[in-house]
């Protein structure tokens, strides 16, 4: 364990908290009604909530509303931690925040008059606590931790509280830019979509009241069935010999389908190729604003690429003839999950479309003088969110820098300007060093 500041304490999480857990009973799902959540539903930053439970409202009342000597209810201010199978991603419970917990999730309660909530919260996130956990769970045959194990865990704290809420708040300001960025992300995706929906679903699109509905088709005149081939190259994916270690590096991404979760670019994966790897496959490499397309397994997820990249077989890509399509096809392609696991499916347990099922599903395609104007209105749109994700990703760099520093007293926090000032200053820009610039700033 790191040394600290004179004035720092190094306690046991036991001695600066109540520890419990969620319920130690079975309640009856149901199709939709409150959350229930479990450990797989904090393994990331954010609640994940792809995958979620539900119970009923007179069971979350009964279960987590009810007054009880046991610390099984969450409420705002407790730190949640997964302990059955994920195991670590610390989650801070807000005060609109409603949702059962089951058994696989401790609940930490700080003793405020110890230690503030939030800087629990971003003491679990730091590495020391990290590898202390680490160390637990590598001495146990399942991925299991009892409430005596994370009682036993250590945390290092300033004795001030003040000054714990200070690092707390400015840790925050970054958090809480990022959560706004996403926002933005997600209303100006909404907008493209509701514009896409307006204009090539509902036929509304500019001055549509002077068009000719064609009598066969039912479409406007100039408006036809294209196959997504038509847009641009259809390219599958391919995976360099993973046995020749120098074929990856950090110099190419290397784009699979969880990479893909945060659309609609990707700014970075998780594997990346040498250029070296990458050459031997040039036929794979894709240029910025190409349409990825998960077509085996999990099918459906969309995204854009952000740079050139390369991508492996469970992939179909479009690279597109004219770029400012990419937005169109995107917004059609958002909706193709259904019909993808229909054309894939084929009795098999996994779907998998392959390129020639894929470059032929059909697209209603406007005229091109329609398909340039929702490009330039798109271009616009995804322009702006790829600035906000470019934001975001420099914005956790920084924070991520900045949080361990904190939290061991590396940094004096008390020569630090006010966490008001701080989104102000850590807006970050492309050069390379607007991560520190952004440190500094504070």
């Amino acid at each position: 364990m790191n040394k600290f500041p004179e004035n720092w304490h190094l306690f046991k999480l036991k001695d600066l908290s109540v520890i419990g857990d969620g319920a130690h009973v079975s309640i009856k799902r149901i199709e939709m009604g409150t959350l229930y959540l479990t450990s797989k539903n904090f393994g990331k930053d954010r609640l994940d909530l792809s995958k979620v439970d539900y119970i009923s409202e007179d069971d979350y009342i009964k279960y987590f509303k009810k007054k009880s000597k046991a610390l099984t209810r969450p409420e705002s201010g407790d730190v949640l931690l997964g302990i059955i199978g994920t195991i670590g991603s610390p989650y801070l419970v807000k005060s609109t925040d409603k949702f059962g917990l089951s058994s696989s999730v401790s609940i930490i309660r700080a003793d405020i008059a110890k230690i503030d909530p939030k800087y629990l919260y971003y003491w679990f996130k730091t590495p020391l606590f990290q590898n202390s956990l680490n160390q637990i769970k590598s001495g146990v045959a399942q991925s299991f931790l009892s409430l005596a194990m994370i009682g036993s865990l250590p945390c290092a704290y300033p004795q001030s509280l003040p000054t714990q809420q200070k690092i707390a708040r400015i840790l925050s300001a970054y958090n809480d830019l990022i959560e706004n960025n996403l926002k933005r992300i997600k209303l100006l995706e909404e907008m493209a979509q509701l514009s896409y929906e307006e204009w090539f679903v509902r036929l509304k699109f500019p001055e549509h009241e002077k068009a000719v509905i064609n009598s066969e088709t039912g479409l406007p005149e100039g408006w036809e069935d294209k196959e997504l081939k038509y847009f641009g190259q259809v390219i599958t994916g391919k995976t360099p010999p993973t046995s020749i270690e120098e074929y990856y590096g950090s110099d190419v991404l290397f784009i699979k389908t969880p990479d893909m979760a945060k659309a609609p670019y990707v700014l970075d994966s998780a594997l990346k190729l040498s250029t070296k790897g990458a050459d031997t496959q040039k036929g794979k490499y894709l240029p910025k604003n190409t349409l990825l397309v998960s077509c085996i397994a999990t099918a459906g997820v969309v995204a854009l690429t952000s740079r050139p990249s390369q991508f492996n077989q469970q992939i179909n890509a479009i690279v597109f003839n004219r770029e400012s399509d990419a937005f169109f096809v995107y917004c059609f392609a958002k909706h193709l999950k259904p019909l993808l696991e229909a054309l894939g499916s084929n009795g098999a347990t996994m779907t998998n479309v392959n390129k020639s099922k894929f470059e032929r599903i059909k697209v209603i395609t406007p005229t091109e003088e329609l398909l340039i104007s929702f490009g330039q209105k798109g271009a616009s749109i995804f322009s702006a969110i790829e600035k906000l994700l470019q934001q975001n990703q420099l914005l956790k760099e920084a924070r991520d820098i900045l949080l361990p520093r904190l939290m061991t007293g590396m940094i004096n926090v008390e020569s630090l300007e006010l966490p008001e000032t701080v989104a102000n200053k850590t807006t970050p820009t492309a050069s390379e060093n607007s991560r520190e610039a952004s440190i500094h700033a504070l």
